[in-house]
């Protein structure tokens, strides 16, 4: 060990120990924020140089340090971390440049969780030596809290980090740490999590979030809005460089992540995608293992095999006979006064709303609804309340006389905060109108769908129509194959309900089967209006004669009735 060393180690006293994180990328040439190449070329990143001090000695010391790398070795107070071609191209266009949002994408198995956590690294470390204030904080986005620990705490605890990172607060939060400093404060959120996905709005230095896509279902780990609220709480925090960077496995090419972050490679100016192939980080041998794990299923062949964007296998669409050239209307749909306004609602942790109306002929629906990660209230309060007083400020009058409400027959069960909430109350209190409850077994429920979808006209219209537009682009998703009955290991169509889970699509297919049961019974559609009161009055001559009494003045009511009911009757 050089004096100089040796000095800085004697100066740092009890804390001593791995002065030095070396970040070793692999780059065509030198980085220019980097403080060196070692032996192999490589750019070198000192993590935690700036704690090492600004005098003589410490640049003699850190001289030493990179000395030791050029030559091909690793002092015991320096732990090297190294990057192969891809991902260090990744982490570059993190470090410094004009990219804004960056994507890394490519297999399992190909170091994307350690490439986030380096890159992160790296600007800590040069936040640190810009001087700017407090420890660089980093919201770390994860689709829960569970996977946060399980998949990215436990990789920053294997050996090749050293030791340096920490998982507290009930591996909640991940702390990296030199000579007792703590240089990067990682906050996992979990997005579906709806307490942790308050944390969306901390402040931070830098987001990056883990899995955007989950593969083997299509569902969003993180929805673009969440993506949006974390990038915009990285603004107010003064830092030298503001970047947010995601990493996934492949998807379907319709999911958001792959036009946001411009995977096919149009040129976007402030967003860019890079795939991180097998070969960065595999020995032949694993690549060969790897190749053989997804074999016999060709879109997980392609996602998690060869890091490729395509469709997923699925099984018989629930909605047979959907199509969206017959079933999509051509023109805007508007609710109408004059008739009911339904509702089907789907509980759980995805709740979807579809709202629609019967004007005589055939079913219309005008919007399908859905939040990830929240409960019923917040579905309400940011989606469906705000739609109705756009569309239909009308049926929240009389206390919502115009609403009906086909409900999961679940949401009626009480909460586990208390007994005196449920759904089915929530929705009554913060919207009015009345609660009919859905079919419990599949059964009806795939019968309401297929009814509507059959090869039939009314009119010379086709029994359902959807409105155009983003806010039933979902729903139109799922009636075209993203709402579908699973695959049996025989290869066996399982009709005894949709795959699940497979959010959101599943669970907009169910709220929609609640609405149509409903609007395909025998309810009258039209909205009470007050008719005539029509009163009848029973006399006899016989004092002892029983007279039949209404409110106690013999006298029968037989309306104040609608005047659709009285028409019925």
């Amino acid at each position: 060990m050089s004096r100089a060393l040796k000095t800085i180690v004697e100066r740092l006293g009890h804390r001593a120990g791995v002065l030095c994180c070396a970040v070793l990328l692999d780059l065509p040439t030198k980085h220019p924020l980097g403080d060196g190449l070692d032996a192999a070329g490589r750019s070198i990143f000192l993590v935690g140089r700036h704690m090492l001090g600004t005098d003589a000695a410490a640049d003699v010391a850190v001289e030493y340090i990179l000395g030791q790398l050029k030559d091909g070795h690793y002092p015991d107070v320096v732990h090297p971390v190294l990057f192969a071609l891809k991902a260090s191209c990744a982490m570059a266009a993190a470090i410094d440049g004009d990219m804004e949002e960056i994507l890394a994408y490519g297999e399992r198995g190909t170091g994307k969780t350690h490439l986030l956590a380096g890159a992160a690294l790296i600007n800590a470390e040069l936040h640190h030596r810009g001087q700017y204030p407090g420890v660089f904080k980093v919201m770390w986005l994860h689709d829960s809290l569970m996977s946060a620990s399980a998949k990215t705490g436990e990789a920053l605890e294997l050996p090749m980090w050293g030791g340096l990172w920490s998982i507290k607060d009930d591996r909640t939060k991940a702390i990296f740490s030199i000579g007792g400093n703590e240089v990067l404060l990682g906050n996992f959120v979990g997005c579906k999590d709806a307490s942790s996905a308050e944390r969306l709005r901390q402040d931070c230095h830098m987001v990056v979030g883990e899995e955007l896509v989950a593969s083997l279902t299509d569902g969003l780990g993180i929805e673009l809005p969440q993506w949006r609220l974390a990038i915009s709480s990285s603004i107010r925090l003064e830092t030298r460089h503001r970047v947010a960077m995601a990493a996934t496995n492949p998807g379907s090419p319709d999911l958001w992540p792959y036009a946001h972050f411009d995977v096919a490679g149009q040129g976007h100016p402030t967003r860019k995608a890079v795939q991180i192939p097998i070969t960065d980080r595999l020995s032949p041998e694993q690549q060969a293992v790897h190749r053989k794990t997804f074999a016999g299923n060709s879109a997980m062949d392609a996602r998690l095999g060869r890091g490729e964007w395509v469709m997923a296998e699925r099984g018989q669409p629930v909605a047979e006979g959907f199509n969206a050239a017959v079933h999509v209307s051509r023109w805007p749909l508007t609710p109408h006064p004059q008739f009911l306004l339904g509702i089907g609602w789907d509980g759980g942790h995805s709740p979807s709303a579809v709202l629609g109306q019967r004007q005589g002929g055939p079913i219309q629906v005008f919007a399908a609804l859905n939040g990830l990660g929240i409960g019923t209230l917040e579905l309400i309060e940011q989606q469906v309340r705000p739609w109705i007083d756009q569309h239909a400020p009308w049926a929240l009058l009389d206390g919502g006389a115009s609403l009906v409400h086909c409900i999961d027959p679940n949401m009626s069960t009480p909460g586990q905060a208390t007994i005196h909430e449920s759904a089915e109350k929530m929705i009554l209190k913060c919207l009015g109108g009345r609660i009919v409850k859905g079919a419990v077994r599949w059964g009806p429920r795939k019968e309401a769908v297929l009814k509507v979808l059959a090869p039939r006209h009314e009119g010379g219209q086709s029994p359902l129509l959807i409105a155009p537009g983003p806010d039933t682009a979902l729903l139109v998703q799922a009636c075209e194959g993203r709402w579908f009955y699973p695959i049996t290991a025989d290869g066996q169509v399982d009709r005894t309900g949709p795959k699940k889970p497979n959010s959101p699509f599943a669970d907009l297919g169910d709220a929609a089967a609640y609405l149509f049961g409903w609007l395909l019974g025998s309810d009258l559609m039209e909205v009470p209006t007050p008719g005539p009161l029509k009163v009848e009055s029973t006399f006899s001559l016989d004092p002892h004669a029983p007279v039949e009494s209404a409110f106690g003045f013999g006298e029968r009511v037989l309306g104040y009735l609608p005047r659709a009911h009285e028409e019925a009757r």
